[in-house]
């Protein structure tokens, strides 16, 4: 049994980021759409403007690392299939506490080698070869996505703490 989630701080922050998240991910797959679009029609029509499939590539970029943190905070990872078939409620948190920990772990790594990338592509002003578009903008959401991530699992350790129920199903 789970105690009602609570309405804290870090439950409405955590809400607010993930919003933020869908936003994001809805804006590199809108990016993609055009960009891919665009590209057939400059092949098709035999058009010679700059090749925005660049764009397409670099939209992948916030849609996988912002896309990983909102799946850390919907419980929507490989993981929380095998905890959902433990029938102990205990051995349940036990798992879930594991995976917050370990993405944690993960997390941190990344956003460490992250924030290292973005600042070397920030500081050389690499860009794209199509468009010249900078490296340093798609770069950026490595460490963002991995802050996110760090943001669920600390917001879901806690909660196994509190024996409240995940993220996701506060949300069902």
């Amino acid at each position: 049994m789970t105690i009602a989630p609570t309405n804290d701080g870090l439950s409405k922050l955590e809400g607010y980021a993930f919003r933020l998240e869908k936003w994001i991910c809805i804006a590199s797959l809108a990016v993609m759409v055009v960009a891919i679009s665009a590209s057939v029609m400059e092949r098709y029509f035999n058009l010679s403007f700059p090749n925005p499939g660049e764009l397409a590539v670099f939209a992948m970029a916030p849609l996988t690392f912002i896309g990983a943190a909102m799946c850390s905070y919907t419980g929507t990872h490989i993981a929380v299939d095998v905890i959902k078939l433990a029938r102990s409620a205990f051995i349940r948190r036990i798992g879930r506490l594991a995976v917050a920990l370990s993405l944690i772990i993960f997390a941190a790594v990344y956003l460490y080698t992250g924030a290292q990338f973005f600042m070397t592509m920030l500081e050389s002003g690499e860009r794209g070869l199509d468009m010249g578009t900078p490296i340093y903008i798609p770069t950026f959401f490595l460490p963002l996505g991995m802050a996110l991530m760090l943001l669920h699992a600390v917001a879901e350790i806690i909660r196994v703490f509190k024996n409240e129920a995940p993220a996701f199903e506060e949300q069902a």
